[in-house]
């Protein structure tokens, strides 16, 4: 996808890149799956799910994904991807 997003931290202006976005039917629900690329203790990319809330605004906030279905939908999704990437595909 290679989209940037761009969010403020505690007062820190922090980068990200999206790594994909899923929309849901069943809920009209905007998922993205997004990361800094920093790595954990044993070397993995930490990637973080958020759900896309449109304020009345139209400002765009990101809250956490609390549905446990809805994060083992995107936990397969990237599984998925990584298996595929990792194949060449």
């Amino acid at each position: 996808m290679n989209k940037k997003l761009e969010m403020i931290i505690d007062g820190k202006k922090k980068k990200y890149d999206i790594l994909l976005k899923v929309d849901t039917k069943d809920d009209n629900g905007s998922y993205i799956l997004y990361t800094e690329n920093e790595k954990n203790e044993l070397g993995d990319i930490i990637v973080y799910a958020g759900l896309l809330v449109t304020k009345d605004d139209d400002e765009v906030e990101i809250k956490p994904v609390l549905d446990d279905k809805k994060l083992e939908m995107l936990d397969d999704l990237l599984e998925q991807i990584t298996k595929r990437t990792q194949k060449g595909e």
